[in-house]
């Protein structure tokens, strides 16, 4: 028997994209539950796959639960831009946008515009404006809703529009809404930060979420990055917010799912934690 912990709340990324994934979706919501992770980001390309009444059961199966509502598979999937030149592509995309924030309403839970942003081709300015456009276009929808919305900060390869959190603070100083906030991802802060622990302290008022993901886009502990100093440096600045972990699979989804497990919790198995505002789940295993 053994203990495991996490520090803060855990969720994990993962996708639905057919109907015949669902037995392989409750061994992985078992493992989860298993290794002590708090819920799930589900990533969903099509949002008629499930309807949120029957996630809801499926969740509570597992003692888990719908973190946030991830849109990159919808967005790739329907080819959505909301930084788009051209205003009936834009619209396309509001429109999937609200799509998106109605069916994170009714799971109780946010969501995450990464992909959604537009890609690398998006001109910086324009594309930066037009991407501000939108959002103003959604800002009352979003609020009518109160879903929270998360503007994740991805790397120049991925898009031109909120490349590190210095931009995407200044893009939602500009939206000025409590429910627009900034997701920090450490894969691509690793690309776009001088300092990652540095960007995380400064902008810590910002981000109530952050993905772990390690160098290489694998789980954490499948590459090189130093968790410990992350975990340490969340500590110092008593972080509140969530964390999930999200990745590229290397071997098998279940076999980096447990390694990546062991390795976070023989991380936190050395962190200090003074205060008991901290999220610990701590569950016996065989």
């Amino acid at each position: 028997m053994k203990q495991v912990s996490f520090p803060f709340k855990t969720s994990f990324q993962c996708v639905l994209e057919t109907k015949e994934q669902f037995p392989e979706i409750r061994m992985l919501f078992r493992l989860l539950r298993r290794e002590g992770f708090y819920g799930v980001e589900l990533n969903l390309p099509d949002l008629g796959l499930i309807k949120p009444e029957e996630l809801h059961g499926l969740l509570k199966e597992y003692g888990l639960k719908m973190d946030m509502l991830a849109t990159g598979a919808y967005a790739k999937t329907h080819h959505l831009s909301l930084s788009s030149a051209i205003p009936s592509e834009r619209q396309k995309a509001v429109e999937g946008c609200r799509q998106n924030i109605d069916y994170a309403a009714a799971m109780g839970c946010g969501i995450i515009l990464g992909f959604f942003k537009g890609g690398p081709e998006s001109g910086s300015r324009d594309g930066e404006q037009h991407f501000l456009t939108s959002m103003m276009e959604l800002k009352p929808y979003i609020e009518e809703k109160q879903v929270l919305v998360l503007l994740e900060a991805t790397n120049h390869k991925e898009s031109s529009i909120i490349k590190t959190l210095k931009d995407g603070a200044r893009i939602i100083d500009c939206l000025d809404s409590p429910l627009i906030r900034l997701l920090a991802d450490t894969y691509h802060m690793n690309i776009e930060e001088t300092s990652v622990l540095d960007s995380l302290k400064a902008y810590q008022s910002y981000y109530p979420h952050l993905h772990i993901s390690d160098n290489n886009r694998a789980f954490p502990g499948l590459g090189s990055m130093d968790f410990t100093a992350i975990y340490e440096k969340l500590i110092e600045m008593d972080y509140k917010g969530t964390l999930a972990v999200e990745g590229n699979i290397q071997n098998s989804l279940l076999f980096d799912i447990e390694a990546s497990a062991a390795y976070l919790h023989n991380t936190c198995r050395n962190l200090s934690l003074p205060s008991p505002n901290h999220f610990d789940i701590s569950l016996k295993m065989d």
